[in-house]
C-alpha cells in the first residue's frame, strides 16, 4: 500500500513538473512568478532610496535657506549703512547749502545784523516749533523774525539766556504785515496751524494772482526787515465788504532747516 502511495506521488509530481514546463514554454510563467515575488521588494528599494534623496534634497534646501537668510541680513545691514551715508551726506550738503544762501544774503544786505544760529530740536506735535542756541544773553528778543535760505519763517516768540524758541509764521499766534512785491498792496498774513496761510486785504485791492510773492512791509512797531519774502499766493478764498481773503504758502518749508539767522536790526 506504501509503494502505490509512493507511484502516485511520484506520477503527480512528474504531471506538476510537466506542466510547469509546459507553462513556461507557452506563457513564460516563470518570469512573471518572479516578477510579482520581487515587485515588492523591489518597489520598497526604491521607496527607501527616494526617501534617502528627498531627506538629502531638504538637508540642502533647508542649508541654502540658512545661507540665504544671512545674505538678506548682511544685505540689510549695507543698505542700512548706505541710508545712513546718504542722510549725512544730505545733511552736509544742506548745510553748505545755508552756508551759502547765508553768506549770499549778508552779502546782498550788509546793514543788517545778523544772528546765525543752529537748531537744537523741533517741538511736538507737528515739529513746526524750533528751538535755537542763541537767547538773551546773545541780543535774541521776542517778536524778532527768523530767517532761512533769505526767507523769513517764523518769529521769536520766547527767550532765555541761552536759547529762544521760533514759532512757525503757520502757528495761529503768528501775525506778518506783509505786501504784495513791487507793489503798494498791503495786508496781513496769519497763520492757521498749517502750511496753509491766510491773507486778508482791503476789498478794494488790485488784482492778485496766484504764485506772486509777499514780502515783509515796513511797520514802525514791528521788527522785521522790509522786502523779506514770506509766503506766495495761492488761491482767492473769500470776498467781504471790508476785506478779501486768499491763501497762500510758506516759501521756505521749516522741517529741513538746521541754521537760521535771527534778524537783530539794521
Amino acid at each position: 500500500m506504501f509503494l502505490r502511495a509512493k507511484k502516485k506521488i511520484i506520477f503527480l509530481v512528474l504531471i506538476f513538473g510537466f506542466v510547469l514546463f509546459f507553462l513556461n514554454y507557452k506563457f513564460n510563467i516563470y518570469n512573471k512568478i518572479g516578477f510579482f515575488a520581487l515587485s515588492p521588494a523591489y518597489i520598497i528599494s526604491n521607496w527607501v532610496t527616494g526617501l534617502e534623496s528627498f531627506s538629502s534634497n531638504l538637508i540642502n534646501i533647508v542649508n541654502d535657506n540658512a545661507s540665504l537668510n544671512k545674505e538678506i541680513e548682511s544685505l540689510k545691514k549695507q543698505n542700512e549703512e548706505l541710508r545712513l551715508s546718504y542722510a549725512l551726506l544730505l545733511k552736509d550738503v544742506q548745510s553748505l547749502y545755508e552756508e551759502k544762501a547765508f553768506q549770499n544774503f549778508k552779502a546782498q544786505n550788509p546793514k543788517f545784523k545778523l544772528l546765525k544760529a543752529l537748531v537744537l530740536y523741533r517741538l511736538e506735535p507737528f515739529y513746526q516749533d524750533l528751538i535755537i542756541n542763541v537767547g538773551s544773553s546773545d541780543g535774541v528778543k521776542i517778536g524778532m523774525p527768523v530767517i532761512s535760505d533769505g526767507c523769513i519763517i517764523g518769529l521769536i516768540s520766547n527767550v532765555a539766556p541761552n536759547y529762544s524758541k521760533v514759532s512757525y509764521i503757520g502757528d495761529k499766534s503768528v501775525k506778518i504785515p506783509v505786501k504784495l512785491n513791487g507793489s503798494n498792496l498791503y495786508g496781513i498774513l496769519e497763520g492757521t496751524g498749517s502750511e496753509e496761510l491766510i491773507l486778508n486785504v482791503p476789498s478794494v485791492f488790485a488784482a492778485i494772482h496766484p504764485l506772486e510773492i509777499l514780502v515783509t512791509a515796513s511797520v514802525p512797531s514791528s521788527l522785521l526787515p522790509p522786502n523779506i519774502p514770506v509766503a506766495k499766493i495761492m488761491t482767492l478764498r473769500e470776498v467781504g465788504s471790508l476785506n478779501t481773503v486768499f491763501t497762500a504758502i510758506p516759501i521756505k518749508q521749516i522741517q529741513t532747516v538746521n541754521e537760521v539767522w535771527v534778524y537783530l536790526g539794521s
